[in-house]
Parts: C-alpha cells; structure tokens; sequence
C-alpha cells in the first residue's frame, strides 16, 4: 500500500530557524527518530518516542466557534508518530504551537485551530493558559494527515505533545484461508471476507479476486454440510437504495462463479444488505474500507 510518505514525496523538509536559540539542549530519548514531515523542535529534547506503524489515535479534525461541542474530534488509523518534548525554560507555550504552524504551512498544511486555549474551548486536554494546534494536510481533495500540538506547564517546565497521524488502512499480513475461516465461523457463526473486488459501481469481478474466491470454494469442499449465506456489504457513500441493490447484485456473482467453478451450489444463498449493517464509522475511511466486505454466515 502506498503511503503518506509517497504522496509527499515532493514536500519540503521542515525546517526551524536556529538563529534565536543559544546553547541549552538536552540529548533524546534512545530510539527517538526525526518524522520527515516535521523535524526535531530546535534547542528541546524528546523525552518519549512512540512509533507505530499501524494504530488509531483520537485527533481535532475540525473546529467551530460557538457550538455545544465546537470541537469535532475522530478516531483515525494509520501510521501513528509521537513525541513528548520538554523545551527551553524561556520558550512560550504560544511560541511552540506558533513555530509549529508555521512550518507546517509552509509544507502545505492547513490551520484547524492554533492558538491559547481561552480562545477555543472544549478542546480535548486543554485549559486556558495551554496553548493547541491541529493541522491536517490534503492532496487532490483528500485528507491525508493530520498533526496536533498541545503546549503545557509541567512543574515549572515547558513541554509539548505532538502527534502525527498518516491516515492508511491496515495492510492485511495474515493471509485470510479456508481453515481460518471455518475455524471463527465455528466459533461466531459468520466470518468477514476481503478481498473479493469489483469493478466500481457493478456486479463484475476483477481477476484477483480469484484466490480468495478459491479459498471459499476450498472451505465448501472440505466441508459439505456447511450451508452459508454470502451476504454483501456497502460502506454509506451514494444512495442506500442503489447500495443495496448493488450487494446483492454482487453476493450474487460471487455465489456464481462458486457454482460454475466446481462448489455445491445448493450450499449457498446470495443476499445483500447495502449500508445497514457497518462494522465500523462510516466517517473515516479506514471505517468505510471495513465497511466494505462479503460476509460468509452459517444458515
């Protein structure tokens, strides 16, 4: 799967002026790795790390003066990067999330909110004399990451937290196969399926679906009695009646190529349900990726 980093592979490198800042630093914590999207802050030491090349975090992703809840906050997925830094006893809370922004616009990023905490209530871990920043970055429409700043009082010191979030979905590592799958309908009753594409907006398969289709008819051979709906499943983008006829036009064709290649076609019925029964928030796209799947469920 491509990344973030290939999107922005023509960004700048972030990077702070020097010039105001003298001698004070302090090593970071090992392991500790500049993001190529933002460079270590200047004259501050990294006193925690996290990397993950898969996770969720909860981040701003719009905000709005004088609503009940002016703060939209989601949970998205993907390549999760943090920092906690402690900085130079004389930098200003305001200072950080401003040097911040700044660099952050200059590679491209538009300003969600940036400023003290007073200015923009019901932000998430923020009183008024903290200062917060959300940034999210697009290409061709797209959101495709987002960074928070969130600058503190800590005893007398001054620290930032910032989080990077590169939004993908998970790349699937473990191969999905005949025995997996009877082994959680054993147990669940049903299974979700990926893999099974189609040309957008129809019924046709493409031709890599082929071996997750054969994983199905290798389950229906290694167990007869095994009667199963293939049931369709949309995310909620379109209309919900176009949605629906869509699954189960294509349940369907899934249910035929296992009948003309050799399975037991009484063993299956073909039903679709569009966007009425989502696994996940139709409001991310790692949900709406999830969303959309077959489902292999035990009559």
């Amino acid at each position: 799967m491509k990344t973030v980093f290939g999107l922005i592979a023509a960004t700048a490198a972030l990077v702070f002026s020097l010039s105001a800042w003298g001698d004070w630093n302090d090593p970071h914590v090992a392991g500790a790795r500049e993001h190529p999207l933002l460079k270590f802050y200047p004259q501050a030491s990294v006193a925690e790390y996290n990397y993950k090349e898969f996770d969720s975090a909860e981040m701003v992703t719009a905000y709005k003066k004088g609503g009940d809840v002016p703060a939209k906050i989601e949970t998205l997925e993907g390549k999760l990067t943090q920092y906690h830094y402690y900085h130079k006893p004389s930098t200003a809370m305001l200072e950080i999330i401003r040097q911040y922004e700044g660099a952050l616009k200059a590679a491209g990023f538009v300003t969600i909110v940036a400023g003290k905490g007073a200015s923009y209530p019901g932000l998430p871990e923020t009183n008024d004399h903290d200062a917060f920043g959300a940034f999210r970055l697009e290409r061709n429409g797209k959101a495709v990451a987002y960074v928070q700043a969130l600058a503190q009082e800590d005893g007398g010191s001054i620290k930032s937290l910032v989080t990077i979030m590169e939004i993908k979905g998970m790349e699937q590592k473990l191969e999905a196969n005949a025995d997996s799958w009877f082994d959680e309908i054993s147990k669940s009753g049903r299974v979700a399926v990926y893999g099974i594409n189609f040309d957008t907006g129809k019924a046709v398969l493409k031709p890599d679906s082929e071996k997750t289709l054969a994983e199905i008819k290798k389950l229906a051979a290694a167990h007869p009695q095994l009667k199963l709906n293939i049931e369709g499943h949309t995310d909620n983008v379109g209309n919900a009646a176009a949605n629906k006829k869509l699954s189960e036009e294509r349940a369907a064709a899934v249910k035929a190529w296992l009948t003309k290649n050799g399975a037991h076609g009484a063993n299956f019925a073909a039903q679709g349900y569009g966007d009425t029964k989502p696994l996940a928030d139709n409001k991310t796209e790692a949900g709406r990726a999830k969303n959309r799947r077959g489902e292999l469920v035990k009559q």
